[in-house]
């Protein structure tokens, strides 16, 4: 069990923070943990999310755990007021030090200074846009990586609320138990719900190669890059809230706008992985469709392109293991 620790009597820093920060300077510098640094820190990841941070925050601050924990707010120079409701909640309080940006950075250099601000052992990350719903998650899991300490990461399952049209789901859907799983299982199909359901641990984070940063920061291509350094732990309980709305950068996008995204980033981390995963990411490519076409399509086409939506939604679902089968079983 990590050691619970004594709360901070002074901050560190005042008001709202603007850390200079270099597009040229890609190398990961995080603090140094000293004896009254938190156990846990949550980050969280906004832009353009003040439709929504109020409930990400109420989340965080709704959590009961037997040890200090600090929430890091990165703002990526946000134009619709985000900044002023974590300015606003920053006053009230302590543990909460918002970072804000004076230009955009993008996503994966917000993600970058995000987790080089972090002092905890383990990093909970929160993206503005989604929230979590059980006041145990980070007492849940931190408790499993301290059972599980040669795991890299942790990560539970998250309900998937769709706006348009009103749906939800849970992810992975029937998976009942803890597991411990595999970086070449992951990079054979993704079964993590997003950024906002892992805990990730801080000396983990510190051994990623800095080039990584240079790259579009993804979910499921950064778990695998963080997976190299150690398996992958399921906690089954649901514990969030993934928002699926037309502001976000995958969740409602036609197929026909992320597949080409989907296939350049394969390329990309295939070869920052050094291509070890080539086979896995094959094998994933084969699960998709070859192409969309934008113009009018056929009905044949339109049907087809359904199929395929639906399919790969499924699938999504299925435990590794069970798709392999089911995959033995059509060839």
């Amino acid at each position: 069990m990590i050691k619970a620790v004594k709360r901070m009597q002074h901050r560190t820093m005042s008001s709202s923070h603007s850390l200079p920060f270099s597009q040229c300077d890609s190398e990961l510098r995080l603090p140094q943990m000293i004896d009254n640094s938190p156990s846990m820190s949550v980050l969280l990841v906004t832009y353009n999310h003040a439709k929504f941070v109020a409930q990400a925050l109420d989340s965080v601050l709704m959590q009961q755990a037997n040890f200090e924990f600090e929430i890091v707010a990165v703002d990526d120079c946000s134009t619709d007021g985000t900044l002023a409701i974590l300015q606003d909640y920053e006053k009230q309080h302590s543990q909460l030090r918002v970072l804000l940006s004076p230009t955009n950075l993008g996503i994966s250099r917000n993600y970058q200074r995000g987790f080089a601000a972090c002092r905890g052992e383990y990093i909970a990350v929160l993206e503005g846009d989604d929230y979590w719903i059980s006041p145990r998650k980070l007492q849940a899991t931190s408790a499993f990586l301290d059972r599980n300490p040669r795991c890299s990461f942790c990560f539970h399952r998250v309900i998937r609320h769709d706006q348009h049209p009103e749906s939800v789901a849970v992810y992975p859907a029937y998976w009942t138990a803890e597991q411990i799983l595999t970086v070449n299982e992951l990079a054979s199909g993704n079964f993590i719900g997003g950024f906002s359901t892992c805990v990730y641990r801080r000396e983990t984070i510190a051994a990623l190669k800095p080039q990584l940063w240079e790259l579009d920061i993804r979910e499921w291509f950064f778990n695998i890059v963080v997976a190299k350094n150690g398996p992958i732990g399921f906690v089954p309980q649901i514990l969030s809230v993934y928002r699926a709305h037309p502001e976000g950068i995958w969740s409602l996008k036609p197929l026909s706008t992320t597949l080409p995204e989907m296939l350049r980033l394969i390329d990309c981390y295939n070869e920052f992985l050094d291509f070890r995963f080539t086979k896995e990411f094959e094998t994933f490519r084969h699960t998709l469709p070859s192409g969309i076409d934008n113009s009018r399509a056929s009905v044949r086409v339109r049907i087809f392109t359904a199929y395929w939506r639906i399919w790969i939604w499924i699938a999504s679902w299925l435990p590794v293991r069970v798709k392999r089968i089911l995959k033995q079983m059509i060839q």
